[in-house]
């Protein structure tokens, strides 16, 4: 891979990280997971991984805090629901 390629794939890499963290803040759940774990395997075939592990622990990060909230208000909808 000449210099360019890895140029080009790294953009390509950082821009679908950020939407991937753009799609999940906006409540997008679903799809920003499948963005990230699609651009994470990208990164891991072309040897960028270990370059964007920061941002991609923030992004997982993220994920887990965006699961825990939606089962807890899945749960407290849950419970409501069932009082009365």
């Amino acid at each position: 891979m000449s210099t360019e390629d890895v140029v080009g794939k790294a953009r390509d890499v950082i821009t679908k990280l950020r939407t991937a963290e753009a799609l999940i803040r906006s409540g997008k759940l679903d799809d920003g997971v499948r963005l990230f774990n699609e651009v994470t395997k990208e990164a891991r075939e072309t040897g960028l991984f270990d370059n964007y592990i920061a941002i991609i622990r923030k992004i997982r990060r993220l994920i887990k805090e965006s699961q825990l909230k939606q089962s807890k208000a899945s749960k407290a909808e849950a419970k409501s629901s069932g009082e009365t």
